[in-house]
């Protein structure tokens, strides 16, 4: 009968204690990227895709990254929010390096013809970057 007790008190500390560990606490958070600039050409044909090439600084360190893009489309406007993630968490040890756009692109297809305008979203209130395309026949 002692047995059986201390044999289960023994289970039952081992299962305690593995309870207890910490699951590792590193998190993924999205932000929005500033954009510093973008390169696209002014005039494109209706049918193929309007090429935007961003360029800016995704984070201070190692731990950010390109996420995704944000594409809304209102008629001839297009408006673009570039999207990064960073790991966050204690502990967390960083590369040192400063991760860029460097050109990354998004290709927006020119479906009408006419004057369209691609509106870059950047972090704060009214901070945009536009540009104005015309889409030719």
């Amino acid at each position: 009968m002692k047995s059986i007790f201390l044999t289960s008190a023994g289970i039952l500390l081992l299962i305690l204690s593995f309870s207890c560990i910490k699951e590792n606490s590193t998190k993924t958070e999205e932000y929005v990227i500033k954009v510093d600039s973008i390169h696209v050409t002014d005039n494109v044909k209706v049918g193929k895709n309007i090429t935007v090439a961003f360029f800016g600084i995704i984070g201070n360190d190692g731990c950010s990254s390109f996420s995704r893009y944000i594409l809304k489309n209102k008629g001839k406007i297009h408006q673009v929010t570039v999207v990064g993630k960073r790991r966050v968490g204690e502990n967390l040890m960083c590369p040192e390096n400063l991760p860029l756009l460097n050109g990354m692109t998004l290709d927006i297809k020119a479906d009408s013809i006419g004057s369209h305008i691609i509106e870059i979203i950047n972090p704060g209130i009214n901070n945009l970057i536009t540009k104005n395309i015309t889409v030719i026949p």
